[in-house]
């Protein structure tokens, strides 16, 4: 059932648009347990560690997940170091705008995983877009994150990324015209 499953959404997936409609009526269940049998699946694709499972595995995520109901099995892969879709994830839950992301946003950021330190901006880019996602979320736990990473971080990235995402948020704290550094400037 879970080839099948992958097999079609592989399919789907080759298109220019994805069609979620379509995509649901390919379940091999029946969409009234789309939840129950996606968090299964996605719990399965988890345990696993199967990096080559996680375009499915967000794939899928899309599809069963309706009002956020199953993001905390996002925020879950958002800290397993042994994928690659990091970016994609702190990209969706930056739109998802979801306060219960904070916590996980939070830890990601201060984690070095492989995939992205393996490339040279692989980091810093992530941890800009993770302080992105805080800054959308915007409430004050949000907030407050971006404080204590900015005041307490020993990784200068972290630290100057946080300051910047400060003065965004607080701009009449922060002298327009002095240049604040970036998480490019530590290359």
């Amino acid at each position: 059932m879970i080839e099948k499953l992958k097999r079609d959404f592989t399919e789907y997936s080759k298109r220019s648009k994805l069609d979620k409609n379509e995509l649901l009526e390919a379940l091999p269940f029946p969409i009234e347990s789309k939840n129950e049998m996606g968090r299964k699946i996605i719990k399965d694709i988890i345990a696993s560690k199967n990096s080559d499972d996680m375009e499915f595995c967000l794939l899928l995520l899309w599809v069963v997940d309706e009002e956020d109901d199953c993001i905390d099995l996002l925020h879950e892969i958002l800290l397993e170091p042994w994928h690659t879709k990091h970016d994609e994830i702190i990209h969706d839950l930056q739109w998802r705008v979801n306060p219960s992301s904070v916590p996980a946003i939070k830890i990601a950021i201060q984690q070095k995983f492989p995939f992205l330190e393996s490339y040279n901006t692989g980091t810093g880019q992530f941890i800009n877009q993770c302080g992105h996602a805080l800054q959308s979320i915007g409430t004050e736990e949000a907030i407050e994150a971006i404080r204590d990473l900015a005041k307490n971080s020993e990784d200068p990235i972290i630290k100057a990324e946080m300051i910047y995402r400060l003065s965004k948020l607080f701009p009449e704290n922060y002298p327009e015209d002095e240049e604040l550094p970036r998480w490019y400037d530590f290359d």
